[in-house]
């Protein structure tokens, strides 16, 4: 997901990053702030069963919430399956984990009910 990204964003000056010194840094960096990177294999069999993230720590959280308190530009991209989010990093901070896949719909900046082409992550993103 992280090279998919990085590769879609590249005319955003896309860079992958590992940060062991500050836990809960996102994954990719550009231009327009930053993105965590999030996925998982399916849905909940359940409508009303809220998508588990159990790769989304509390750092991780604060770092998004924190970012975007403070006037900069954070966000998630959760894919479920071939399904794709876009979330604002406060929104994803807050309900990530324990809401339902209707709700997380709702709640998007864009939903791609298959995978996104470069084109359209781009532009997303511009």
């Amino acid at each position: 997901m992280r090279s998919r990204v990085t590769r879609a964003l590249k005319p955003l000056d896309a860079v992958a990053i590992e940060n062991l010194v500050q836990p809960g840094t996102p994954d990719v960096e550009f231009i327009g702030g930053w993105i965590e990177l999030k996925s998982a294999d399916a849905w909940p069999k359940g409508s009303n069963t809220a998508l588990r993230v159990p790769h989304f720590t509390p750092l991780q959280r604060l770092w998004l919430r924190r970012r975007c308190r403070r006037g900069g530009k954070a966000w998630m991209l959760l894919r479920v399956g071939r399904e794709w989010l876009l979330l604002g990093g406060d929104v994803a901070s807050s309900i990530v984990g324990n809401s339902t896949k209707a709700e997380l719909v709702s709640a998007a900046h864009s939903y791609w009910p298959k995978t996104p082409t470069d084109e359209e992550l781009l532009a997303a993103f511009s």
